[in-house]
């Protein structure tokens, strides 16, 4: 029997981040997870300003940022048009280099425990783990970040709602230039051209090694034309957004692009004492929105810092105590943005009716506005503001 202030189930980015800032803050800790070092997976390629954010507040983002390649600048093109040359930082990276670098910031005071959690006595208490080997951790609180493993919530007798089925697809894949030996520019996001191509937005940007190109697409899962763009790649791009080659000359798809249908699912019947549920065990988030890592991570932050303290320093959590993480005000903006965002790209993204296409149009406009004042007060060379090197493969 071993006996920790928190046990945290799943070693993801949530669960990672959550076990560092926990471990540096001196509670003791240990982390559950059946892998030693993160699988592969086809996730969350890139930090941007949410991940940054999140990870700045914890004080891990130059750790985290070392296992990406920088980049400052986005070419953004909507309607088929380049309409704004946006300055942001951002760092390409893949999932399983991201999550390898949050693990490799939890402090040794914190326990890994190299096996699998198969079943679980929950209470105010204090709480009983079981693992595969049949030893047992007890801890005071129990953090589920499970992410898409629903096995031990339903054991518990916690569900999870479908609120929209194959919401989206991201496909994934390798790209290069042809005859040269890099694009214009340092990153570039297209949206799609027309509602009948289906397409959110195609993006190009580096990661520490190559060239990565990510599509997002609303298709269901069946759709013969998934079949034919993993066959023919580069021939299903520039069908279904035209104008792309305005932008990207010609380039080649260097691998078989792998594809990744997303529910948008939330827990519920979740209320139980000393169990409290972050990242995609709470709710899912539509890649499209650029928010499913950041909204992990925003989870683990707002719990380590704002409600963890006050709960260990208390004789029992029960499930009163865990609903006020939930209420949140902070991880509600973080969870309402995440579906806001994912619900309305794919309207903006298929809508043909008259004040969608209006909206198509004024965010065009809005952008093409930002990029013409981003150009008008770049700095001139002679001020300090020399152009940076292109990022070379």
């Amino acid at each position: 029997m071993h006996r920790y202030d928190v046990a945290i189930i799943g070693a993801g980015s949530a669960g990672s981040l959550a076990a560092a800032m926990l471990g540096r803050a001196g509670y003791s800790t240990c982390l559950v997870d059946p892998l030693a070092r993160a699988n592969p997976e086809f996730r969350a390629e890139k930090l941007e300003h949410a991940h940054i954010e999140a990870l700045s507040e914890a004080g891990f983002l130059d750790q985290v940022a070392q296992a990406g390649r920088r980049y400052d600048t986005i070419w953004v093109a909507r309607q088929g048009h380049l309409v704004e040359k946006r300055p942001s930082v951002e760092y390409g990276m893949d999932y399983a280099a991201m999550v390898d670098a949050m693990r490799d910031m939890v402090p040794d005071t914190v326990t890994f425990v190299n096996d699998k959690v198969v079943d679980a006595q929950l209470g105010e208490a204090g709480s009983s783990l079981v693992l595969g080997d049949n030893s047992t951790i007890e801890a005071r609180l129990v953090v589920a970040a499970t992410g898409l493993n629903a096995s031990l919530l339903t054991a518990l007798g916690i569900g999870r709602r479908t609120a929209a089925k194959c919401h989206s697809i991201s496909i994934g894949f390798d790209v290069k230039p042809v005859g040269r030996d890099r694009f214009d520019f340092d990153s570039l996001t297209y949206f799609g051209e027309h509602p009948r191509h289906r397409v959110a937005y195609f993006t190009i940007f580096p990661m520490p090694t190559r060239l990565r190109g990510n599509l997002f697409v609303y298709r269901d899962k069946g759709d013969p034309w998934l079949g034919r763009f993993r066959e023919d790649p580069v021939t299903l791009l520039h069908e279904c957004m035209p104008r792309l080659r305005r932008l990207t000359g010609e380039f080649e798809v260097l691998d078989m692009p792998k594809l990744r249908p997303v529910d948008l699912v939330n827990a519920v019947d979740y209320e139980r004492p000393g169990l409290v549920l972050i990242g995609d065990a709470w709710s899912t988030a539509d890649p499209v929105s650029g928010t499913g890592a950041s909204k992990a991570m925003v989870d683990a932050v707002r719990l380590c810092a704002d409600h963890v303290p006050g709960w260990l320093a208390a004789d029992s959590i029960p499930a009163a105590r865990i609903a006020e993480f939930y209420a949140n005000e902070r991880k509600r903006a973080s969870d309402a943005h995440s579906r806001s965002v994912s619900l309305n790209a794919r309207r903006l993204a298929l809508e043909t009716g008259p004040a969608w296409t209006a909206y198509r149009w004024l965010r065009f406009a809005g952008s093409r506005g930002r990029g013409l004042m981003t150009d008008l007060f770049k700095p001139k060379p002679s001020d300090g503001g020399a152009a940076r090197p292109q990022w070379q493969p």
